[in-house]
């Protein structure tokens, strides 16, 4: 019997991500219009016709990495603020250039590392936009995922009032320069005014800590009301829930929880300095946790409490993290989570390479709220090809391990969003890939150079 498909990614090594974990080799995967109709080995598929077939030998077909925290418009100043810990940079670099970059500028890094996501096999981004964070500019944002091709929400970050928090760390009162209500207006004009299939908008108090306590909460009632979920950064520095304690008397994810703000639409960045009864609190209302385990080496914040979040019922995904991470390779991020882990516990069974591809796929996916993370008939065709041919991939015994110890974003050949090629060999396939880089090249360079920031590495 004929059956039809749109693409036939064919030839290929096949990991499944489906419930037994399956890798088949010498398969395929049909697509038919946004949804993966078929998977199986070659042989059982020749009665698949399609328009298009793609030849994967030499190649493994994934589900599309899910990168669950990140801020694009940083990579405006990648390379920068080397040797700072958290608040000081936050306090000496990244919020001076949030509070100077402009909507072009902005806009200008916000492609240039989504199509670095793109080339490098992600295919859903959470990018946690808060600088410029105006209506109009979020919604640009917000745009460009959609244009490029890719799946996603803007998290639009949100700073309110310039709280005491805030005013005693030393944080750029530039960026807190609205009333809550202000600011809850400009949210629900964002969640009112976008469209898309694909890219949606979240609400996003940017840090607990510092946020005042009423926008935090109208922000989570607004996200409830459009039923969307929320995200925010908390407990990323060891000092955050001592300072948050020391000015309301309660560790953040405590108050939280007697406010009645968790629950499984409350996804947080970092989480790494919880307690055991916030651990407790987040895994039982299975809340969202983005561990971003190359930020957090560079800031030297700390490592998440991986084993104990999982097992408590928390999902975990995982993050890019913008400049703090410099690279939009999930790759990458997957490599430096088993690292991290093994590290911190100098364990080197506390997790293993297949337990990093899961967060990468399945882990994102669910937190992500989206019905992908798997090639499996019914699901939403997002998928990447990662090439086996180089040195550095050679041999292949056990797929998944090389790709988490040994591929990069540049061995990935062809991404695939919602059924649609969006990158193939090198280009972008509906944005000029080579405008992006050149615009960004100058209108960084740019900002950089008016701001003046004076941080280790400036160039001039």
């Amino acid at each position: 019997m004929v059956q039809t498909c749109d693409v036939l990614l064919t030839g290929g090594v096949v990991v499944t991500m489906d419930d037994d974990r399956r890798i088949i080799e010498n398969g395929a995967v049909a697509v038919q219009g946004n949804r993966i109709a078929a998977v199986g080995r070659v042989r059982d598929m020749v009665g698949w016709k399609a328009q298009r077939v793609v030849s994967c030998e030499g190649h493994v077909v994934i589900p599309g990495l899910i990168d669950t925290h990140n801020h694009l418009f940083q990579v405006a100043g990648r390379g920068l603020g080397d040797g700072m810990a958290l608040w000081e940079w936050l306090e000496k670099f990244m919020l001076p250039l949030a509070g100077g970059i402009t909507p072009g500028e902005a806009l200008a890094a916000v492609r240039v590392a989504a199509l670095e996501s793109l080339s490098s096999g992600t295919t859903t981004i959470i990018d946690n936009h808060y600088a410029p964070n105006d209506v109009q500019t979020s919604l640009q944002v917000a745009g460009v995922l959609h244009d490029m091709g890719l799946r996603g929400a803007i998290a639009r970050g949100v700073f309110g009032p310039f709280t005491n928090v805030a005013r005693d760390n030393h944080l750029n009162p530039m960026l807190f320069r609205n009333t809550v209500s202000q600011e809850l207006d400009n949210m629900r004009a964002c969640l009112n005014e976008w469209r898309s299939d694909r890219v949606a908008i979240w609400p996003s108090p940017v840090n607990v800590i510092y946020n005042d306590q009423d926008l935090v909460h109208g922000l989570v009632e607004m996200a409830r009301e459009f039923g969307v979920p929320w995200q925010t950064h908390c407990s990323e520095a060891q000092s955050d829930p001592e300072i948050y304690q020391k000015a309301y008397g309660l560790r953040p994810f405590v108050w939280m929880q007697q406010q009645g703000l968790l629950g499984r639409d409350a996804t947080f960045a970092h989480a790494i300095w919880l307690d055991d009864q916030e651990v407790e609190i987040t895994g039982s209302a299975a809340c969202g946790i983005a561990h971003n385990p190359m930020s957090n080496e560079y800031l030297a914040s700390g490592a998440m409490r991986l084993r104990d979040l999982r097992s408590a019922g928390a999902s975990i995904g995982m993050g890019a993290d913008g400049a703090a991470g410099h690279l939009m390779d999930m790759f990458q991020i997957m490599r430096q989570m088993v690292y991290v882990q093994r590290l911190h516990t100098l364990n080197p069974e506390s997790t293993r390479a297949a337990e990093a591809f899961e967060l990468a796929t399945r882990g994102g996916a669910e937190m992500a709220g989206i019905d992908a993370g798997c090639l499996i008939p019914g699901k939403l065709a997002d998928i990447a090809v990662v090439s086996l041919q180089g040195a550095h991939m050679t041999p292949c015994v056990d797929p998944v391990a090389s790709l988490v110890y040994c591929a990069s974003g540049r061995d990935v050949s062809l991404t695939m969003v919602d059924g649609r090629i969006a990158y193939e060999q090198g280009q972008a396939q509906f944005v000029d890939h080579d405008k992006i880089i050149g615009d960004a090249r100058q209108y960084c360079k740019d900002l950089i150079q008016r701001l003046n920031i004076n941080v280790p590495g400036r160039f001039v």
